[in-house]
């Protein structure tokens, strides 16, 4: 098939007929479900690419991606599709990918909010994650976001005010900065977001809290508060169809042994731990996801730090998506942040916080000003509506303008491909460290009597060990490696048990051998499995063994 484009956003329907392309035209690599539906009834997609050749999907090591747990992060969304596309498109073309579609099970959910998708791109409105009303079930008074003067977008309203806290910036007449304590000269203005007041007083314009609140990356059960110490976080984990439909996917996968959340907003790539330290954590877990972690950072440009840190010392996130799936079920998953308009100003977003935090406002200023000029540069202004005079129902003359909402944290369709290619090199390198169970005879002797003594040796080849992480073990969600024989009826079973436990292997290289002394009937037949839930499954026929 023709490549999809990617310099555009999809709409919900849009991006289902895609996958459903995907899955006609590539009828051997990749599988379609839904998962779920979302609050207002859409189905939530999940594509399953590996080769049917090489076996079943559950018999191979996992790999997750998912985008758009946050509406209005479309970026998410088309970087999912676009490594589905990488995925298919390069099996039997690209020797690296093909083993990986081959020996590997990837499962790409592009959009976990198609509710907030849609709504987002279809211009109705800007939301954090699902549209249902919460935490209130009607409309609260205050300014509720919208549309006011009819050109498409939701952007800023400023109203002149002699004691506003806001000022034209010297060095760029369309960027507001904020007012000096000792300023008391000059043109001020107060600031809000484009909309209308519900219930308005004539005086006070106060922010509505918002009408659809949820924030899905708050549902999750590890270190989950309520909604009075972390907005959105629903009334109990797990609250909603669409985390319940990744919970549900991800239980019913113990293959997955590792995942990718995609959002966007600061440029960086966040790993475990959360709520340990990196001192705390395994060193062994450490240091394996460090260096996954780096050539994160060599494939995309992006700053990286631990969960840890951002809830230290950025900002607090409670019951979110990755601190579930590391702390809990001992997962190595990283938090990808895919664009930052800031970015552009020459600062990651580790220097930004340090700005903020500090009151460096000549050092904001300066990043503002930056972006606003790239705008202009790149992408001949369309980013930002110039300020213009318009008569608001309830306010009066004001005037509207400012970013487009869609470019100050979603890459602009000119630039979508580039994103999508540096983090799709990350999601492949991540994909190549899964464990990679193997076996073979190491033993077939007969010792008499229609008596054999059969032998395997089990290793593994991949980076990581069989368990994944020391998490894993800890909280006891990564079974040991076992070997199973399977005789035929008459056969007889003398040394050794049926299942025998392995154990886990370590990355590179870990090897054991099992073995068992097995009397036969007749000429040798049966089977031997060994199976690692997150490690794979390698089958070895006993007939014409060691012959």
């Amino acid at each position: 098939m023709d490549k999809p484009s990617f310099d555009r956003y999809y709409r919900y329907d849009e991006l289902t007929e895609v996958l459903r392309t995907f899955v006609r035209e590539f009828p051997a690599l990749a599988q379609l479900e839904s998962i779920g539906t979302s609050h207002e009834g859409r189905d939530i997609w999940a594509l399953t690419v590996t080769s049917a050749a090489t076996g079943p999907a559950l018999d191979k090591p996992g790999f997750y991606v998912d985008g758009n747990i946050h509406g209005s992060e479309v970026t998410a969304s088309m970087t999912a599709l676009y490594f589905a596309w990488k995925l298919l498109s390069g099996h039997g073309a690209d020797a690296d990918i093909t083993r990986l579609v081959d020996e590997n099970s990837c499962y790409i959910i592009p959009t976990v909010s198609p509710d907030g998708v849609e709504q987002v791109l279809s211009g109705a409105g800007w939301v954090r994650s699902g549209t249902r009303m919460y935490p209130f079930e009607e409309e609260r008074d205050g300014l509720q976001p919208q549309d006011v003067d009819a050109d498409g977008q939701i952007l800023s309203m400023r109203i002149k005010d002699a004691g506003g806290g806001w000022k034209i910036s010297a060095k760029d007449s369309r960027l507001l900065v904020p007012r000096r304590f000792n300023d008391n000269s000059g043109t001020y203005y107060r600031v809000y977001t484009e909309g209308l007041i519900q219930n308005y007083d004539g005086v006070e314009v106060a922010d509505a809290p918002p009408r659809q609140g949820l924030d899905f990356n708050r549902n999750f059960p590890a270190n989950w508060q309520p909604q009075v110490k972390q907005g959105g976080a629903g009334e109990y984990p797990f609250s909603e169809p669409e985390t319940r439909a990744l919970a549900q996917f991800i239980t019913a996968h113990p293959n997955i042994c590792g995942l990718h959340s995609l959002h966007t907003g600061m440029e960086s790539i966040i790993r475990p731990p959360a709520t340990q330290t990196d001192k705390e954590m395994s060193q062994a877990d450490l240091l394996r996801v460090l260096e996954i972690t780096h050539m994160g950072e060599l494939a995309t440009g992006y700053t990286s730090f631990s969960y840890r840190k951002l809830n230290d010392d950025i900002y607090v996130a409670h019951g979110d998506f990755a601190t579930w799936t590391f702390e809990q079920l001992g997962l190595i998953v990283f938090c990808d942040e895919l664009w930052d308009v800031r970015a552009r100003g020459g600062k990651d977003y580790v220097e930004l916080d340090k700005m903020r935090k500090e009151q460096d406002l000549d050092g904001l200023e300066e990043v503002e000003v930056a972006i606003l000029q790239w705008n202009d540069t790149q992408l001949q202004g369309e980013g930002f509506v110039d300020w213009h005079a318009f008569d608001h129902p309830q306010l009066g003359p004001v005037e509207i303008g400012g970013w487009k909402r869609l470019y100050r944290n979603n890459a602009p369709p000119q630039m979508l491909q580039e994103t999508c290619e540096k983090m799709s090199l990350f999601l492949l390198a991540h994909a190549g460290a899964a464990p990679r169970l193997r076996a073979e005879f190491h033993e077939v002797k007969e010792l008499g009597d229609r008596t054999w003594r059969i032998a395997v040796a089990v290793r593994n080849d991949g980076y990581l060990p069989t368990n994944v992480t020391e998490q894993a073990v800890k909280m006891q969600t990564a079974r040991p490696v076992e070997a199973r024989i399977d005789l035929a009826p008459g056969d007889e079973l003398l040394v050794g048990n049926v299942r025998e436990e392995i154990g886990h292997l370590a990355g590179y290289g870990g090897r054991r051998k099992v073995e068992w002394i097995v009397r036969f009937a007749g000429e040798r037949r049966g089977q031997i499995e060994i199976a690692g839930q997150r490690a794979g499954r390698v089958r070895l026929q006993l007939q014409g063994a060691g012959s």
